[in-house]
């Protein structure tokens, strides 16, 4: 088994990954690492690991940032072993991680791609705020992210591995899958292997910057019509997205006119459904006292996603809000 992995000016959290794979109850053939055009030393820190590790560390480096599709490409096919385990760089691996993927794509097997279980890094998850950020797969979801999953080598030859059409980290690792399942793959869930994901800080601005990610899973919706059944609806991505627009329809109706108590109980009662889903179906993390503001910063930030979204459906012809 070779484990591939696409990084990009985090070179902090590099030393931690790696001593997490020396770690493993099953070696790897040698840890693939793509510099995706860091400018932070990266590429130094990798080279120092290489030479320290023990665990074969291959460094790799793209001049300049190209996304996570063309990194991971480079690093499969620089990679030896008939099994590519991929993971990211805010990751870490627990000990059977690779063990347990080994085991679900053995010869006998049947299976050609495993996924397995993404939670966030309990050392870090207490505290949490309304707008971290980290990742959850605790059983099949249909995305089969990234940070947690192994493919046969074959397999990625066959497809020419990630389509580097996805311009952002987001959605290429959704669209392999797909495909490879199209093409009569077969896939598995592997609760035994485990990856812990970085809990990143509560940031609203980072969390807004974040929302323009989302127009890669326009695009892997329009190349795989049937992930549409994993959304909240065929054409809405989440359920929170309709219910920010009708709060915006709300608000509108507030401020193009007198501002009479027919029209609060109008705009009023078109935002229930958001307060309702940010408070019971969706709870933000956040203390009592803040609710307020943090529902509202949800709601902005809903509202730009939605608008990521419109722009994507525009530019890939696949309506997805």
């Amino acid at each position: 088994m070779s484990v591939v992995v696409a990084t990009h000016r985090r070179r902090r959290l590099l030393a931690r990954l790696v001593a997490a794979l020396e770690a493993q109850q099953l070696q790897p053939a040698e840890v693939v690492i793509v510099d995706d055009g860091s400018d932070d030393g990266t590429m130094e820190e990798l080279e120092a690991l290489q030479a320290t590790a023990r665990v074969s560390v291959v460094p790799l480096r793209l001049d300049r940032a190209s996304g996570p599709a063309t990194a991971r490409n480079l690093g499969w096919r620089r990679a030896t072993g008939d099994i590519v385990a991929f993971t990211d760089d805010d990751c870490v691996p627990q000990p059977g991680w690779l063990k347990a993927l080994a085991a679900a794509l053995g010869p006998d097997s049947g299976y050609d791609l495993a996924q397995g279980l993404t939670e966030p890094d309990p050392d870090r998850a207490p505290g949490r705020g309304p707008f971290a950020r980290t990742m959850w797969v605790l059983e099949p979801d249909g995305f089969y992210a990234t940070c947690n999953i192994a493919y046969r080598r074959r397999v990625l030859e066959e497809l020419g591995g990630f389509d580097e059409r996805f311009r952002r980290p987001f959605g290429e690792d959704t669209d392999l899958a797909w495909r490879a399942i199209e093409s009569g793959s077969r896939d598995t869930f592997v609760a035994e292997a485990v990856v812990h994901h970085e809990v990143w800080p509560s940031s609203w601005p980072q969390h807004l910057r974040d929302r323009g990610r989302r127009e890669g899973i326009v695009l892997a919706a329009r190349l795989h019509p049937g992930i549409r059944h994993h959304f909240y609806r065929p054409y809405w991505y989440q359920g929170s997205h309709p219910r920010a627009l009708l709060g915006a329809l709300g608000a509108a109706v507030v401020a193009s006119g007198p501002r009479r108590p027919a029209a609060w109980l109008t705009a009023g009662a078109l935002a229930a459904p958001y307060v309702h889903h940010r408070l019971v179906d969706r709870p933000l993390p956040c203390r009592r006292r803040n609710l307020a503001p943090v529902i509202a910063l949800a709601w902005l930030a809903d509202l730009a996603e939605v608008g990521v979204l419109v722009a994507a459906s525009a530019r890939y012809r696949a309506l997805l809000l």
